[in-house]
């Protein structure tokens, strides 16, 4: 067994959360990512929860943002667009490969099939 070393830990909404960033090339922003999560998953992500994590994400250094001036038609309201930095697409890689060694072997147990 390999040696371990110490990662940030990411819950399963911080991964997708950073996914739905990553796919978004940096021009995303809360309602984006939010439309896009919420067309991907088979479930419902609550502003509150994508915000909490968009916050949580920044924190730890998997995400920066960056404010945009504000479009008279939104009252003027500033946008906050996200991108993920060079540590938060190391985090998912190393998150995609522990399941790539976790399904190793899997399909005749689960019944599955791989692409």
């Amino acid at each position: 067994m390999g040696a371990m070393t110490e990662h940030t830990y990411l819950g399963e909404l911080e991964q997708r959360v950073l996914w739905a960033v990553l796919r978004m090339g940096g021009d995303g922003y809360g309602t984006t990512i939010l439309e896009e999560l919420n067309a991907r998953l088979d479930r419902v992500v609550s502003p509150g929860a994508l915000y909490a994590t968009l916050d949580r994400l920044e924190q730890k250094g998997m995400i920066r943002s960056r404010l945009e001036d504000g479009d008279p038609k939104r009252g003027g309201r500033r946008k906050r667009y996200m991108a993920v930095t060079a540590e938060g697409r190391t985090a998912l890689e190393r998150v995609r490969e522990e399941w790539k060694r976790l399904w190793a072997g899997m399909d005749p147990a689960v019944g599955a099939h791989e692409p």
